[in-house]
């Protein structure tokens, strides 16, 4: 009886020695994971008052103003043209009438077969089957200047110079800037990352390219435009995805039939809807403005377009790299991965805070920078000088 209750209390003291040993350990985890649920579950300490908490500060003073336009754009005719599902929300294009001239917003709604702007098959070939729809159907109606946008403000393809936001970049965009680009063409994202100057080799075959889209350019090409005048090119660059400004006779430089013979093809090729609609992110360029590679110069094109002026050619590639590497580390502040490494969060905060002081000191310079007109107008002739 002795010998059979100590081979049940062996067991039981190695349990107990082990949690002896982690004791420690664990309490120490569940000191630091206090300030963790504080955080996130203690109600918010009343803010102090402050005097001066309703005056804008210079950068917000900045990014509420955007530079003064050309007169000459004054009575330009502009359609924002968006391309939605019905469930998207596109109340922050209210009030951008105060900062385009004469604008209308047409809405063209993927999943509706009712809505007043819609494409001919629901949900085919993504944005590029509403863009070529708008510009057939609108042909011979189109305002000076069109705008063609995704549905949302905010989207990881708008570059972190142009604060993430739709808000931002279109009441500042230069109109007078867009029809000088390129006889009236101009992609509204900026940054050559994943884009210039050579990003698509159109000889490549599936075994070989690491770009879905890739080996299946040439083929898309092909149906899409009379390769006896237009053959395929071998590379094409520019950078992504598919929200442009277009001019009238920009696209009135193809013939009508060209935007339904892309339409059509969208609606009926065996592409998936995905590889369809990325293939026409690279030959948007081509179609609108005969461009086989779109990179004009990152701070050249900032500042022209959007009057944000930076003094030093290397910083829109540098702030778009930081704005990204905060965006990631965001993602380490979350409540449950901050459970789990919660020195790695806190890491994460205190790096933050130094990307959010360096973003705002570059874009208040660049944004005072761009008020000066001359400047603007230099760097928009020098757009594709080369470095």
């Amino acid at each position: 009886m002795t010998s059979w209750k100590h081979a049940l209390d062996v067991p039981r003291r190695r349990s107990l020695l082990y949690a002896l040993i982690l004791a420690p350990s664990l309490c120490m985890y569940l000191y630091t994971l206090y300030p963790v649920v504080q955080r996130y579950y203690a109600p918010p300490a009343p803010a102090a008052p402050s005097p001066t908490s309703t005056t804008p500060s210079p950068l917000e003073r900045l990014l509420a103003a955007p530079p003064p336009r050309d007169p000459s754009t004054a009575n330009l005719t502009v359609n924002l043209v968006l391309a939605t599902l019905a469930s998207d929300d596109i109340s922050w294009t209210a009030g951008l009438e105060a900062y385009l001239p004469n604008l209308r917003v047409v809405r063209y709604v993927s999943d509706s077969t009712t809505a007043p702007f819609r494409p001919p098959v629901p949900r085919k070939g993504r944005e590029a089957t509403i863009w070529h729809t708008y510009l057939h159907d609108f042909y011979d109606a189109l305002p000076d200047v069109s705008l063609l946008v995704h549905a949302h403000e905010r989207a990881w393809h708008v570059d972190g110079v142009l604060q993430g936001s739709l808000r931002f970049a279109l009441p500042r965009l230069d109109l007078a800037a867009v029809l000088g680009v390129r006889g009236g063409y101009a992609n509204l994202r900026v940054s050559w990352r994943d884009a210039c100057p050579d990003w698509i080799n159109t000889s490549l075959p599936v075994a070989i390219s690491i770009k879905q889209e890739e080996p299946y350019m040439a083929a898309a090409w092909r149906a899409n435009f009379d390769v006896a005048a237009e053959p395929v090119p071998e590379i094409l660059a520019g950078p992504c995805c598919s929200q442009f400004a277009v001019s009238r006779d920009a696209v009135r430089r193809r013939p009508r039939e060209q935007y339904a013979r892309s339409r059509d093809w969208l609606v009926h090729t065996e592409y998936s809807d995905y590889i369809a609609g990325r293939t026409w992110e690279h030959m948007f360029p081509w179609l609108l403005a005969h461009a086989e590679r779109d990179c004009p110069r990152e701070r050249e094109t900032y500042c022209a377009m959007y009057g944000v002026c930076f003094a030093d050619a290397d910083v829109p590639g540098r702030y778009n790299a930081m704005w990204q590497e905060r965006d990631d580390l965001r993602a380490k502040t979350a409540f449950w991965r901050e459970l789990l490494d919660p020195s790695g969060a806190e890491a994460a905060r205190l790096r933050i805070r130094e990307i959010d002081v360096w973003l705002d000191e570059q874009i208040l310079l660049a944004l005072e920078r761009g008020r000066d007109e001359g400047l603007r107008a230099e760097s928009a002739k020098a757009l594709y000088d080369r470095p």
